[in-house]
Parts: C-alpha cells; sequence; structure tokens
C-alpha cells in the first residue's frame, strides 16, 4: 500500500470518533404550534433519538425573542391536563423522545413578535452528554387541541 493511501485511512481513522459524537442526538420534525399575534406562549415540539451506548439528557432550550424557554412535560390528573416544567428530558440510549402536543414539548415564553406560520425560528438545545444543536423549528398549524393547567 502506498504511503497516500496509508495516510489517508489514518485520517479517517482519526475523524471516526468526530463523526460519531456529532451524531449522538438526531432531531426531526422539528415544529412550533401557530398561535394568534398575542399570544403569551408557544408549544415547540420535534422527535429527538438518541443514537448513542448512554443516556443522554436534554437539560436546556433557548432561543432569541423569548423572555424564557423551558422543558415541559404535560400529563393527566384525575381527568385533567396539567403541565409542569421539567429539569431535563431524558433520552435513554439507542431510544426516540417524542415531543408532541399533550406530552413533553418546550415553552416559548413571553415572545417579543409571535411569529407566523411558515417562520423558522432557531432553538438551542443544550445536552448533558452530546453536542449542543441548534435546530431550524417550522411554524405550523396544529388541529390538536390541548388544554393546559399549571
Amino acid at each position: 500500500m502506498n504511503m497516500k493511501i496509508r495516510l489517508f485511512i489514518a485520517f479517517i481513522f482519526l475523524q471516526l470518533p468526530l463523526l460519531a459524537s456529532a451524531n449522538v442526538i438526531t432531531v426531526s420534525d422539528a415544529w412550533i404550534r401557530s398561535a394568534p399575534p398575542n399570544a403569551p406562549v408557544l408549544g415547540a415540539f420535534m422527535q429527538l433519538r438518541n443514537n448513542s451506548n448512554s443516556d443522554v439528557k436534554l437539560i436546556s432550550a433557548n432561543a432569541q425573542g423569548y423572555g424564557r424557554v423551558e422543558i415541559h412535560q404535560s400529563s393527566e390528573d384525575n381527568g385533567v391536563m396539567r403541565m409542569q416544567k421539567q429539569d431535563f428530558a431524558p433520552v435513554a440510549a439507542h431510544q426516540s423522545l417524542n415531543f408532541k402536543p399533550g406530552g413533553w414539548h418546550i415553552m416559548l415564553i413571553r415572545p417579543t413578535k409571535v411569529p407566523t406560520t411558515g417562520a423558522h425560528v432557531p432553538i438551542q438545545l443544550t445536552f448533558d452528554n452530546a453536542p449542543l444543536q441548534t435546530i431550524d423549528f417550522v411554524v405550523k398549524q396544529s388541529n390538536v387541541k390541548t388544554h393546559h393547567h399549571h
């Protein structure tokens, strides 16, 4: 084997850990429920997939133009839907966590301007055991009706 091929193979092997770490968490179907222009909060949803051998936690989310951004989980308590702020969202090794209306979601609180349907909102996701990611969430209409009580 000539020297150029050996160097190329060595280079590829050195890059593998970097490539693997970049795909620890994959995010798909990232969207925000459309809301009226005066809405005080918006819900953001997505599918998180943990491709690693270790559990990973989503520990925070951040977006420009919002007073606060929080991780929430809705649950039913005696027939009443309740929404509660969470310190993190766990994604088990080789599993997915679906952020959807009526379940896990990101709350975008006090928007300076409510985005319109079709707009894109970048949200930065911080994990405890995976690289930080900035994901482009698209604003979509949703037919799902949920009622939340704090």
